[in-house]
């Protein structure tokens, strides 16, 4: 049996995909068993590309660690290199995929799939606010433990599999049928790309098959950009909230706090001013027979320039920009009608007033977090939105910054952290939480003592959101209490001000 980097022992093959291998196994040290993620790098990538995209995974898997507390998201344990690929030690979970549940039992009752995709919209709004984007959310990706949990998987190892920004060798990876329009045609995603996947996999739960069903993964790609999704059949009430989800569109489709009250208020039974009419569509001027032939050329064209292996879509770097061009060239000329959204009494989104990006890095100085902690500091950048800074007395200090659409997109994924920090003092009996410290729009925090150290080491956590940004600073020190924390967090929102 093999041992990797002398502590984890190979044990079975728990299943294989288009990206990799996942693997039992079992940890020597701590002798409890694991999940093992052997990451599966492109074999015509050359060496100085494939160190630059195992360095990359190993640093996504990093940040994704960073979400280990989150009750909908599977724990990133540890993260390693041996023999020049990334491996990813998770935690074991006993339970089966969604998508094995509806191949074994059929597809699932509207209210239990509303129950879902209320734990994947708050494990992705988490992520989000971390700054990351999933960018694989489909059904092999939820799983449904025996224990009654619903958890997303493959955070850090999707993100870097379908980084759009490795523009050296032009891939773009996804899942046929569950990838967003908007990647398809090669323009910049975000949040609401992983709304639409998530749709994709409601949908499946719901009516028992994908959306886009095809004959062919090209097919299904064509699909995605030009035609509506399969006639719902059995989503009743849950149809309308997936039709909105699933608009092309990301100006046009819904926001991911409209969403969360849709499926809050479903899978309480509350059907109330749900519209159950389907959406309509109309083609004005339309040539129904030209149309058709479009879709053959599109469904040829990508079935000439799309390598598919293993169910993941790879556009070689010869054609890097072929899906932007067939996605503006041959975008389909039609309007779509939705039935009125289901409302539930929500305020109009307030317009973003923090419209520049930013790196959480640049939010503070070498001079700022020396002075935080009386000594120098090593700045270590994870992702645009995350960075953390160590000392060599074990201090640490981590901030995730992420800019959403709205003020109201970035004040549910605030409630949500609240939500959660609220329930730290039953998980560590002498936590002291508040609300605070004045600074933002709004702010929360706790502190404690971090268990099992030699010596006394303090956890401080604060979140806030200042209009349109939702940001999480966390401390660890000698020194115990809120100063440290709530003076990094002033310097944060005061550097935050200048991207107005």
């Amino acid at each position: 049996m093999t041992l990797l980097a002398g502590r984890y022992r190979l044990l079975s093959q728990l299943g294989q995909g288009g990206m990799g291998t996942v693997w039992r196994a079992m940890d020597e040290l701590l002798r409890q068993e694991v999940a093992i993620k052997e990451v599966r790098l492109p074999s015509d990538l050359d060496e100085a590309s494939r160190a630059e995209l195992a360095e990359r995974t190993l640093r996504e898997a990093r940040a994704a660690a960073t979400l280990r507390s989150h009750p909908s998201i599977v724990t990133v344990h540890d993260v390693v290199l041996d023999d020049g690929r990334p491996w990813i030690i998770m935690e074991l979970v006993r339970g089966r995929s969604l998508d094995r549940v509806v191949r074994d039992d059929g597809p699932l009752p509207p209210h239990r799939v509303a129950e879902i995709g209320m734990q994947m919209l708050d494990a992705l709004a988490a992520a989000h606010a971390s700054g990351i984007l999933h960018r694989d959310v489909k059904p092999a990706n939820v799983l449904l433990t025996d224990d009654g949990r619903v958890l997303l998987t493959d955070f850090g190892i999707a993100t870097i599999a379908g980084d759009t920004g490795l523009t050296q060798t032009g891939m773009l990876t996804g899942s046929p049928g569950y990838i967003a329009p908007e990647r398809l045609r090669g323009e910049a995603d975000g949040p609401l790309a992983d709304l639409w996947s998530l749709g994709a996999t409601l949908f499946t739960a719901v009516e028992g098959g994908p959306p886009f069903p095809r004959p062919n993964e090209a097919a299904v790609l064509a699909a995605v950009l030009m035609q509506e999704p399969a006639p719902f059949r059995l989503a009743g009430p849950l149809a309308p909230v997936l039709a909105a989800i699933l608009e092309k569109d990301p100006a046009r489709r819904c926001s991911p706090d409209e969403v969360a009250g849709w499926l809050r208020a479903l899978s309480r039974g509350e059907t109330t001013n749900v519209p159950t009419s389907p959406r309509t569509r109309t083609v004005p001027g339309s040539r129904p027979r030209r149309r058709r032939r479009v879709q053959v050329v599109i469904g040829a064209l990508l079935a000439v320039v799309l390598v598919v292996a293993a169910g993941v879509v790879v556009v070689p770097y010869l054609f890097p920009n072929v899906i932007r061009v067939l996605g503006v060239m041959l975008a389909p000329r039609v309007s779509y009608t939705y039935s009125p959204r289901p409302t539930f009494g929500f305020s109009p989104e307030a317009t973003p007033v923090i419209s520049r990006d930013f790196e959480a890095c640049d939010l503070l100085t070498s001079a700022q977090t020396r002075s935080l902690f009386g000594g120098s500091m090593k700045r270590q950048f994870l992702t645009d939105a995350a960075c953390s800074w160590s000392s060599a007395d074990a201090s640490t200090l981590s901030i995730m910054a992420y800019r959403l659409p709205s003020a109201s997109a970035a004040n549910l994924t605030h409630d949500q952290m609240v939500e959660y920090m609220k329930d730290e003092p039953k998980r560590n009996e002498k936590t002291k939480i508040r609300t605070g410290p004045k600074v933002g729009d709004e702010a929360f925090s706790y502190t404690r003592q971090v268990p099992g150290w030699p010596w006394r080491l303090y956890e401080t956590k604060i979140s806030f959101r200042l209009s349109n940004v939702s940001v999480s600073i966390t401390v660890r020190a000698r020194r115990s209490g809120f100063g440290t924390a709530d003076r990094a967090a002033e310097l944060v929102a005061a550097a935050l001000n200048k991207y107005r």
